[in-house]
């Protein structure tokens, strides 16, 4: 479904991929793991087409560039600090998206009532964005981005600022999406949150993709002990001498 190969990416003279390629199967969901600067958000940016790279990206065997000319509703992306119009209600932002992508309103309004209940955001829907916290702007960033059925769908930290029982229930609804065949790609620093969600795993280190691997293939807590091989081996050895 998406396809990337020998991906090269330069930021000036730094380097940030070094031929990277990846292979991701509709309906599944894939976590980008990576330290900060790895570029598990420049990868993001590359698939939207939003910054040049070198390298070959296929979504349904076509090019990413041109899938988005010709499918641009059928994939869509979620930064970890999404654009908001801060004059706006809640509702009007969610309306304002709506009528971007070319939906009607009132044939999701069911919809979005219940996206709004379950991330407890009714009674304030009403309310300006300038007046919400952090937590509730990115609540209503998703719930702008979950009335709409895409092919792909992209999240940048995903759950940053929710929480717990959002949390919850935005894992309950990409497990849906998936299902309904969505493919979901996100990073995240949240282990937890990768071995409860994921089908697979991706972590990039090093300008490369160093481990990509289906989670069902895999015991429960590997996940970190991989991590911490490949990018944090001298943390037990630090703290030991700290304490």
């Amino acid at each position: 479904m998406l396809k990337i190969k020998d991906l090269t990416k330069f930021y000036g003279n730094n380097k940030v991929f070094d031929s990277v390629s990846l292979d991701i199967k509709r309906g599944t969901i894939t976590a980008l793991l990576g330290m900060n600067g790895a570029g598990k958000t420049t990868l993001q940016n590359i698939i939207m087409n939003r910054t040049n790279f070198t390298g070959n990206i296929l979504i349904d065997n076509i090019t990413n560039v041109e899938f988005i000319k010709i499918q641009r509703n059928n994939i869509l992306y979620l930064p970890d600090t999404p654009f908001l119009y801060d004059f706006l209600t809640g509702i009007e932002f969610v309306k304002f998206v709506a009528d971007i992508q070319k939906i009607r309103f009132t044939e999701i309004q069911p919809k979005v009532d219940l996206l709004l209940d379950l991330f407890n955001l009714t009674e304030y829907k009403n309310g300006l964005i300038n007046d919400y916290s952090r937590g509730m702007k990115h609540k209503i960033a998703l719930i702008s981005i979950l009335i709409q059925s895409p092919k792909i769908l992209l999240l940048d930290e995903p759950v940053a600022g929710l929480d717990t029982i959002s949390i919850i229930a935005l894992k309950k609804l990409l497990k849906s999406m998936a299902n309904n065949g969505t493919t979901i790609i996100f990073s995240t620093h949240i282990l937890d949150l990768v071995e409860g969600l994921c089908d697979s795993v991706a972590i990039l280190h090093n300008k490369n993709l160093t481990f990509y691997k289906d989670i069902t293939e895999m015991n429960k807590n590997e996940i970190e002990k991989i991590y911490l091989d490949i990018a944090g081996t001298q943390i037990d050895f630090a703290v030991s001498k700290l304490y």
